[in-house]
């Protein structure tokens, strides 16, 4: 078939266009240049009271991640015990197709041990279509804690919660360990007031946290109980990413609802 000069642009912007959102909408994963050592005083970690999280997430999270209604991908938490370790893994993965040919892929994997409700390391891979960065922090006997990112290394006074976001201590910090770089960024949390959201099981009610900061344009929501329910960013190309709870610890929601008002 023959193809016009006006039919080739339209169908390199169609390939190009959706490839620009994607690599702009992971920001800052790309490691730069290493810069002098950075060290953060984070002071005393402060956190909400929260439950076991096998109490929270009896059978892990699951989230559904859209982008103008359509899925795009998903994101897992799982936890498991190692004596009196916590074994948090988290895996997060995007795929788009154009043509049904996959022409991005995103994917992160981290795994960090928690002992005693503080965090002793966190390793990460993070893939962004081919382009690979390694995250490894970790607390040392003396309390400080270390990582290597994007902006060089960071030494913090005190150990730092990383963006996995199932523990809701993240949001009282003035510092957490950016899982997608390795810096550690300087946030300030703002809290936004109790909303009702969906999830795949129906409604709920949940407490809005904005992030402003090195770490911006994030929106997580915690129910009461202090559950990981919902998230939405912006990316730097303007794009809105929604994660939909599919399971997140909040059991047949709608049949609660329905025998309340019995």
């Amino acid at each position: 078939m023959f193809m016009t000069k006006k039919n080739h642009r339209i169908l390199r912007n169609y390939i190009w266009i959706p490839l620009l959102y994607l690599i702009g909408m992971m920001s800052l994963v790309i490691p730069g240049s290493p810069s002098a050592q950075t060290l953060f005083e984070v002071g005393p970690v402060t956190s909400h009271e929260s439950a076991d999280p096998f109490i929270l997430y009896p059978v892990g999270l699951k989230f559904d991640v859209f982008r103008k209604g359509t899925r795009v991908g998903s994101h897992k938490v799982s936890f498991g015990r190692d004596g009196d370790q916590l074994i948090v893994e988290s895996e997060f993965k995007l795929k788009v197709k154009v043509f049904f040919v996959t022409a991005y892929k995103f994917v992160f994997e981290a795994t960090g041990i928690w002992q005693g409700g503080a965090l002793v390391s966190i390793k990460g891979n993070v893939n962004d279509n081919g382009k690979k960065i390694k995250i490894d922090a970790y607390r040392d006997d003396d309390g400080k804690f270390f990582t290597t990112g994007k902006k060089g290394e960071f030494v913090a006074d005190s150990w730092v919660y990383p963006t996995t976001h199932w523990n809701i201590g993240s949001v009282d910090q003035s510092a957490v360990l950016n899982m997608l770089t390795g810096n550690l960024d300087k946030v300030l949390v703002r809290r936004l007031g109790i909303e009702t959201i969906e999830t795949l099981t129906g409604s709920l009610e949940a407490e809005k946290f904005e992030y402003t900061g090195d770490l911006r344009d994030t929106n997580v929501w915690y129910d009461r109980e202090g559950r990981w329910v919902k998230m939405v960013f912006t990316t730097k190309s303007g794009e809105t990413i929604e994660y939909v709870c599919r399971e997140c610890g909040v059991v047949n929601i709608i049949d609660q609802a329905s025998a309340s008002e019995l």
